[in-house]
């Protein structure tokens, strides 16, 4: 069995970090997608741009590395910018590169 893995969904429930190690090899596609558990609603508005919620990116990015995953980080955003929404163009390339440790 394989897992599509999303950051943000399981951050409903549990913390990705925790289910990475869990999961380990059997990862092999992954939505990055940020949350916030600010607040107690679950609409989509708790989906948030990467580096805007409440999920702990060095521990997840450090979970992804111990487990050797080398295959696809995906993005999946839910409209946060209703005027200018090729704003996300930009910011993340430059949020990736933050949490890989890139020089930006």
């Amino acid at each position: 069995m394989q897992v599509h893995f999303d950051t943000g969904n399981i951050m409903l429930f549990q913390f990705p970090e925790h289910w990475i190690r869990i999961l380990g090899r059997r990862i092999r596609n992954v939505h990055l997608k940020e949350f916030t558990k600010k607040g107690t609603d679950h609409s989509l508005e708790t989906f948030r741009p990467l580096l805007d919620g409440t999920t702990n990116w060095p521990a997840v990015i450090e979970a992804f590395d111990e487990t050797g995953y080398d295959g696809y980080l995906t993005f999946e955003y839910f409209h946060p910018y209703p005027h200018y929404p090729e704003a996300l163009v930009y910011q993340t390339p430059d949020s990736l590169n933050r949490m890989l440790g890139r020089s930006v």
